[in-house]
């Protein structure tokens, strides 16, 4: 990498941010096209983020991704939204378009396509989506226009009803309920699921289970949007029962990969971006 004064700059921003992957993965396909540009991490305190954002614009920063906890908060700050991430409302890419930022979420299709490489074929399914914030309400569009059954757990019930009665109204296709994360409520409805997947933070930041894992058995797919640690005592104890499972990082790759693109106009080595990832990871081990 050869800095310039014609170089780019890209980011992403977040509270914590040190244990970002997003540099690493993003400055190897950088790299690898030859993209006069980099990416790197800014630590940005919640009760600053409407000033760095004006900062950023202020720089004259490309775009940058968007972690935890601003997806939500940061649409107050951007000119304009995709209408995707307008009905999820979620960001978790900007994009400098003539001089305005625009606001794109990628973590729906990144998680999509994560659950894709594992199963083939979502029609007639049973999806239950643990949690109800930006990055479950992304798969939860993307899954709508597919026939098949999705029901939202969430701790709060009431932002569960939101959610599916936004999306069903939305959508012809699937059929979308909602329950609590009480035990009467996962007894009743864990069991009949074909994939659970875990859209909170409970296995990284929140020590424990989202859901009980003795309800899970061989019949499962169970996949966890956590990449660190690569395997969560959810995912540790569904695998021990038989159960089909994956971590968060290629959701990590994918939606790192859709968010380049929006950027540079052209999809990134996937495999690189996956390779490197993954040593980190075991540096880290």
């Amino acid at each position: 990498m050869r800095l310039s004064g014609r170089t780019s700059l890209y980011g992403v921003i977040g509270y914590p941010i040190e244990h970002s992957l997003s540099p690493i993965i993003h400055n190897a396909a950088i790299d690898a096209l030859g993209i006069n540009a980099v990416y790197v991490a800014f630590h940005i305190k919640p009760s600053m983020l409407k000033e760095a954002v004006h900062g950023m614009k202020a720089l004259g920063i490309k775009g940058f991704n968007v972690t935890m906890p601003f997806k939500n908060e940061i649409i107050s700050y951007l000119d304009k939204l995709d209408e995707e991430a307008a009905l999820v409302e979620s960001v978790n890419t900007v994009v400098e378009t003539d001089g305005a930022f625009v606001g794109y979420t990628t973590d729906g299709i990144g998680a999509f396509e994560t659950l894709r490489s594992i199963v083939n074929n979502f029609d007639g399914l049973h999806i239950v989506v643990i949690g109800a914030g930006g990055a479950a309400r992304a798969l939860v569009y993307r899954l709508s226009m597919i026939p098949c059954r999705i029901t939202i757990l969430n701790r709060t019930v009431e932002k569960a009803k939101t959610v599916a009665g936004k999306f069903s109204s939305l959508t012809s296709n699937a059929k979308i309920t909602y329950g609590s994360l009480s035990d009467s409520d996962q007894r009743m409805i864990i069991p009949k699921a074909d994939i659970i997947v875990n859209a909170t933070p409970v296995g990284m930041t929140i020590p424990g289970y989202p859901i009980s894992p003795s309800l899970i058995d061989r019949s499962h797919v169970v996949f966890d949007m956590i990449y660190w640690p690569t395997e969560t005592q959810l995912l540790r104890e569904a695998r021990l029962r038989g159960a089909i499972t994956i971590n968060g990082l290629p959701m990590l790759v994918y939606q790192a990969a859709y968010s380049f693109k929006l950027w540079f106009g052209i999809f990134p080595p996937l495999d690189l971006m996956f390779k490197v990832a993954e040593e980190e990871l075991l540096r880290h081990g």
